[in-house]
């Protein structure tokens, strides 16, 4: 279940073809969970904040 929200990130480092133990991998990937998870949650709060 936890590797669900893994999954945007691995993706890139795996097209990027960064490999698994790079340090380089950890940050990439951390960098695109936090793009993707941030931009949904944001999308999830405008879309149901009843103010707007």
């Amino acid at each position: 279940m936890l590797s669900a929200f893994l999954w945007p990130g691995d993706l890139v480092c795996n097209l990027a073809g960064l490999p698994h133990a790079s340090d380089h991998r950890q940050v990439l990937r951390s960098f695109v969970n936090m793009m993707v998870w941030a931009a949904v949650m944001i999308a999830v709060v405008l879309y149901f904040d009843p103010v707007a």
